[in-house]
């Protein structure tokens, strides 16, 4: 599950009024997938949002961030065969000329392929079009097949980094209340289950932005069970461990207030 970090920044001496609104489903900021010598592809998110303008005063030298998951959309699967892909995206939130676009820099990643039968078997696993919805909205007890799938994922093989994501989002789909309208009843959180997933991962290397939802969902499933001192520790644990990740800095500072609040 590919993850892009947009940061914008006023690297003017003026401030600036700008949209914030910077994930895709709300257009201000369009991202462009290109796989080695095919046609650049307009990513287009799973949903659209019809929501109100959003702005604020970026003062010289500040900047916003966001996280943007790129790997499924309203095409499915992004990256759905090996091989290097190109990502940019493109800005255009600045309200003094609103047609304005600003281009970002232009990363590349590699998709390896499965080096063998095992690997095979997990990427079938975790590729289907309800997997990849599950991981996309991180819950969904209607995604029936998908769920058994990343379950499966899990436990067949535990140690692999994709078992590493379907942990997580199990991990994040049981920490809290689901209405499942086919069924018709709410499915209560389960943060037993919750804990067992995220704690697997806490301590493996599955990109910032899941490192973070893992360490604050974990603190607050402790909280509502009333385990203080857990919540505490996994707090003090993520601050330690993540301080040096200037993707993190945000959360960080999240970590040490709600760190404030429950002492």
């Amino acid at each position: 599950p590919v993850i892009a970090y947009i940061q914008i920044v006023n690297s003017g001496s003026d401030p600036v009024s700008i949209v914030d609104q910077l994930q895709p489903k709300n257009d201000y900021i369009n991202l462009y997938v290109k796989k080695e010598n095919n046609e650049e592809i307009l990513f287009v998110p799973f949903v659209i949002a019809d929501s109100n303008l959003h702005t604020l005063i970026l003062d010289p030298g500040k900047s916003i961030t966001e996280n943007i998951k790129i790997f499924y959309g309203g095409n499915g699967w992004t990256f759905a065969s090996p091989g290097k892909y190109q990502i940019r995206s493109v800005y255009k939130g600045i309200i003094e000329n609103l047609p304005e676009k600003i281009d970002s820099n232009v990363i590349e990643i590699n998709v390896l392929p499965p080096k063998n039968e095992q690997e095979k078997e997990q990427v079938n696993l975790i590729m289907g079009r309800e997997q990849g919805k599950f991981l996309l909205f991180e819950s969904g007890d209607h995604l029936i097949n998908g769920i058994s799938s990343l379950q499966n994922l899990a436990n067949k093989f535990p140690e692999s980094q994709l078992a590493n994501y379907a942990n997580y989002a199990l991990g994040k789909n049981f920490a809290i209340d689901f209405k499942d309208f086919q069924k018709g009843r709410i499915r209560k959180a389960e943060p037993q289950k919750s804990i067992t997933h995220l704690n697997k991962i806490k301590d493996k290397e599955i990109g910032s932005y899941f490192k973070k939802e893992t360490f604050l969902t974990l603190s607050d499933v402790f909280k509502k069970s009333n385990n203080i001192s857990a919540a505490k520790k996994i707090l003090d644990e993520f601050i330690q461990t993540s301080s040096n990740d200037p993707k993190l800095s945000n959360s960080i500072i999240k970590a040490k207030s709600i760190l404030d609040e429950i002492k």
